[in-house]
């Protein structure tokens, strides 16, 4: 897996004055033209805009993202470009924040937003604060959460290519992640690692299991450490390691994405019964 190091070379996380995560990785807007609308639908705010089909071989030209803004509380789609933004005339800068992507602002990035500002709901503040760079303007709102669709130019959706569970591992509290369709297992996982090396994880070891044909691929963040793990089977899980935030982190990255549909589970499914422990056991 030699391009495991070719997606995480000079990804070493630092300190940096701006807490984000990126939630384009494999998708963007137009670069020159997005053509960005927005509507204002009770309390939600709804944006559409074309996105990028010339980077990205998934997207045909007319394709186009809409992004739902849940409980939007206020929003501006200001004039500063990408010319701009690299003269430092925003509140932040490229070395901060890097222009031309969508974000997730943690902290560091105050909320004072440039003319001109619209209220959408006076009576809420929005938990989150979002930013997303065009051509030729800057979005910023805040929100409770966004949803995201990715449609062809007839306004099918498209992609939600791979499923995934996110369950308690069994007999546990803790949750672990599990991937249902994903097809060409080392093309997924490249994948995989890539999206999360975006958003704030860092590769840190592989471990071979040679005698049951595993591969474990430790990473890190500030949290701590998860391990995706891949049997002989092509069966792929992300496990906590005690790192239950960044289980819950990677299932808002994948949703986010707009290329993975969660399948919902029952959490008894996953407690095994005192006899049926025996029996298994007896059968080991």
């Amino acid at each position: 897996m030699k391009w495991l190091t070719n997606i995480f070379r000079s990804k070493k996380q630092s300190e940096r004055k701006i807490d984000y995560f990126q939630i384009t990785s494999d998708w963007n807007a137009d670069p020159v033209s997005p053509e960005v609308q927005l509507e204002i639908n009770g309390d939600h705010l709804i944006m559409e805009i074309l996105v990028n089909h010339l980077v990205f071989d998934d997207f045909e030209e007319g394709d186009k993202a809409k992004i739902i803004f849940q409980y939007c509380s206020i929003y501006s789609l200001n004039h500063c470009n990408d010319e701009g933004y690299y003269y430092g005339q925003y509140r932040t800068n490229p070395n901060e924040l890097p222009w031309g992507e969508f974000y997730e602002i943690k902290r560091g990035l105050d909320r004072k937003f440039p003319d001109p500002i619209t209220i959408v709901n006076k009576e809420t503040e929005g938990k989150r604060h979002y930013v997303f760079f065009f051509k030729d303007e800057t979005f910023e709102c805040l929100a409770d959460d966004f949803a995201l669709e990715l449609l062809d130019k007839q306004g099918n959706r498209k992609r939600l290519n791979y499923s995934y569970k996110l369950r308690p591992a069994y007999n546990s509290s803790e949750q672990l992640i599990e991937f249902v369709k994903i097809g060409d297992a080392d093309r997924f996982i490249e994948k995989l690692l890539e999206l999360l090396s975006k958003n704030g994880f860092s590769f840190d070891d592989m471990t071979d299991v040679w005698m049951n044909d595993e591969v474990w691929i430790h990473l890190k963040s500030i949290n701590g450490k998860t391990t995706i793990t891949k049997d002989i089977w092509d069966m792929i899980f992300i496990l906590g390691e005690q790192n239950q935030i960044d289980i819950q982190k990677i299932n808002q990255i994948l949703i986010d994405s707009g290329e993975f549909k969660k399948i919902e589970v029952n959490p008894e499914d996953y407690k095994i019964k005192e006899n049926e422990s025996t029996t298994m056991a007896k059968k080991s």
